[in-house]
């Protein structure tokens, strides 16, 4: 007997809110300013800048990064200030029986690298694009590169997605939470909101799982 076809090739996940929790629901950016600058009114504000306009996204990347560089941040003080960054509840199960299944698992998320890979060592991913932190030799902030791929750019990323595993956007799913994965929730073959508060992508989502334990979305890919 022929084992049931899988729905979709690709599974591509969003990070800070979806695969990684804080306690006090703060994403990564949060947590490093709020360590290094000290002033979470000031992750408000560039928010505001940036859906008004009136900054890019690199450039809110650049004010972010570049206030922890002059604070003096190693790598040692970041990965300090995200010790209370956790897996969801259920990720690594989910992972597990999704990659038994034959699914395979990207991550496309304007996260940080440097949480991604604190938080999930063992890297059950078989592509990432994410915000990139470089370290110098004594620990420093050495570089950084903003990712192209964030809000419509989760798009461009399932695109390059689909051409390097050879299927199709039908055949991707997305996995999410915030307002920045509305347009890649659009444009995917399926759509999950998880633990998600935001009204905008429960209302394009193709389905809404509450969180915070991941497992909660295995009904759709493992049946």
């Amino acid at each position: 007997m022929l084992a049931p076809m899988r729905p979709y090739d690709l599974i591509i996940f969003d990070v800070d809110g979806t695969l990684m929790h804080h306690p006090e629901g703060l994403v990564i950016w949060e947590v490093l300013n709020d360590r290094f600058i000290g002033d979470r009114r000031l992750n408000r504000e560039r928010y505001r800048r940036y859906r008004a306009g009136e900054i890019s996204y690199a450039e809110w990347v650049d004010l972010d990064v570049g206030g922890w560089q002059r604070a003096g941040a190693t790598r040692a003080d970041v990965i300090e200030a995200i010790r209370d960054l956790a897996p969801a509840p259920g990720a690594h199960e989910s992972f597990a029986l999704l990659q038994e299944r034959g699914y395979r698992l990207a991550v496309v998320s304007g996260t940080i690298d440097v949480g991604l890979n604190h938080v999930f060592p063992e890297h059950p991913f078989e592509a990432v694009f994410t915000n990139h932190l470089e370290f110098a030799a004594d620990g420093t902030i050495s570089g950084w590169r903003a990712t192209p791929y964030d809000l419509d750019g989760k798009v461009r990323a399932m695109e390059a997605l689909v051409r390097r595993f050879a299927t199709s956007a039908e055949r991707c799913a997305f996995v999410g939470d915030a307002f920045n994965d509305v347009p890649i929730a659009r444009a995917a073959g399926f759509s999950i909101a998880f633990n998600s508060r935001c009204e905008e992508l429960m209302a394009v989502a193709d389905a809404v799982v509450p969180g915070p334990d991941l497992r909660g979305i295995l009904p759709y890919f493992l049946d």
